[in-house]
């Protein structure tokens, strides 16, 4: 059965909305529920055959005891999620530190407080971001998750920060293809959600059993605030049972002019520093770039991202886990997201990811357009567009090349026949269609927990690495 869609023509950045979603409005039938199925078991099935995951989690951090004796009685730790930015994470957190001086103030008053983005002398030219040491206090721990490609820059650049650096990567499988690398947005969220449960295991059995906390926090790097916002206490404290708590995203990452803009106005508007109540939860809602999450309901339940979402929809996806099977979590709309738009190191560490990234995504979406044996499940996924333009019934592969790319914004549809732009392409619809099969409850729930819950009724395996 062809599943029926649109192309979108405004795919492409910067809007985030768009950026991620080559399709529009696609709609399931009730025979689409095998090809959905199959959608997850296929990639799971890949990635598990050449032995990409399902294998030892290595985190690598300067000193693990170091790390977990800093834990002691600290509040729930920021875990920053980055590549690519350590350069413009060091400046912002000197930006965050000189605008403190122009100020003439010892401490910011929270990491709510918007003085922080004003720019006092004009020549910063950045914001610090929402994570600066300097903007939330002495009793919680900040962390930096990257791949280990890109574990030494980081280390260097952020040195005497008071950030701690954690590189993440999985031991390759002995069947692993020499070329591939497990990368991408889903396998980086859950080396985070991964190394939040461990560290707080590690932290409560050095504290003689007792947890030091429950919950941490998840932040995409650029994120420079959070309007409207009680304050991480706050939330942490409204938590209770539920798997996270989020907020409403940001759709575009905005300029440090107009981040400066932005603050002043609240400041003059009186609403420059931390709000003195939570706005209401109302969920459901698309828990992305910033979340609270409660970490001992994913320990307890073997519970993480789903490493297969290659190039975008992990945060989506695992939101429609959420829906899909009555999960509760907080959602507090009230409270928006801010970010910057970043500059990048694009050096020869993240030229080296940026094509394991490539490379894996190129062989994943050339096996699923592959004509697969007679009675087997997908790929190929066949596609009704309804524009009759369009043409009729059709791979994905073919659509997302022929239609979307060459019709999709100026910057996309100039890379229209550049095969790394096409993998990323075709990866992401395949992806948009698994995200939106799992809301729409069209997943069967043997696929969904092998997903979510990759390792089965067991923790994953971590093996920890010092490396000064």
């Amino acid at each position: 059965m062809a599943i029926t869609t649109d192309k979108n023509t405004t795919y492409g950045p910067p809007l985030v909305a768009q950026k991620y979603t080559p399709l529009r409005n696609p709609v399931f039938d009730d025979a689409d529920r095998p090809v959905c199925t199959g959608l997850l078991n296929n990639r799971m099935r890949m990635l598990r055959a050449v032995g990409l995951i399902g294998q030892q989690l290595e985190l690598t951090v300067p000193n693990w005891a170091a790390t977990i004796a800093a834990e002691n009685a600290h509040l729930p730790p920021l875990v920053v999620v980055s590549s690519n930015r350590a350069a413009w994470i060091r400046c912002g957190i000197n930006a965050g530190i000189t605008q403190r001086a122009n100020l003439g103030i010892a401490a910011y008053n929270s990491a709510s407080d918007l003085r922080a983005l004003t720019d006092e002398d004009g020549n910063l030219g950045i914001s610090p971001p929402l994570y600066a040491p300097s903007r939330i206090g002495t009793n919680r721990n900040v962390y930096v998750v990257v791949n280990i490609a890109e574990y030494t820059v980081y280390k260097a650049k952020l040195a005497g920060t008071g950030i701690t650096p954690v590189g993440w990567n999985f031991a390759k499988g002995v069947s692993a293809q020499r070329n591939l690398r497990m990368t991408g947005f889903g396998a980086t969220r859950f080396a985070a959600m991964e190394f939040c449960k461990t560290l707080r295991q590690l932290a409560a059995a050095a504290a003689g059993g007792v947890a030091p906390w429950n919950s941490a926090w998840i932040i995409d790097d650029n994120t420079v605030a959070l309007s409207n916002f009680a304050g991480f206490a706050a939330a942490e404290a409204a938590l209770g049972a539920n798997a996270c708590a989020g907020f409403h995203g940001a759709t575009l990452a905005e300029t440090p002019a107009a981040n400066k803009d932005w603050a002043l106005n609240q400041i003059a508007r009186g609403f420059g520093q931390q709000a003195p109540l939570l706005p209401p939860s109302v969920p459901p809602g698309l828990v992305q770039q910033v979340a609270l999450w409660n970490i001992d309901y994913f320990y307890r339940n073997h519970l993480n991202f789903g490493p297969l979402f290659i190039t975008s929809a992990e945060d989506k996806s695992i939101t429609n886990y959420f829906n899909n099977r009555g999960i509760p979590y907080q959602f507090y709309d009230g409270t928006h997201v801010c970010k910057e738009n970043p500059t990048y190191d694009n050096g020869g560490s993240a030229a080296k990811l940026n094509k394991n990234r490539q490379d894996l995504a190129r062989w994943i979406t050339t096996a699923e357009s592959a004509t697969p044996p007679a009675g087997a499940p997908p790929p190929p996924i066949q596609v009704q567009p309804r524009d009759p333009a369009d043409g009729g019934v059709q791979t994905l592969s073919n659509f997302i090349t022929t239609r979307v790319l060459p019709n999709a914004l100026e910057a996309v549809a100039a890379q229209a026949t550049n095969a790394n732009s096409q993998a990323q392409a075709k990866s992401q619809g395949v992806e948009q269609l698994i995200s939106d099969a799992l809301n729409a409850r069209f997943v069967t729930p043997g696929a969904i927990t092998g997903t979510f819950q990759i390792n089965g009724a067991n923790q994953q395996v971590v093996q920890r690495r010092d490396r000064p």
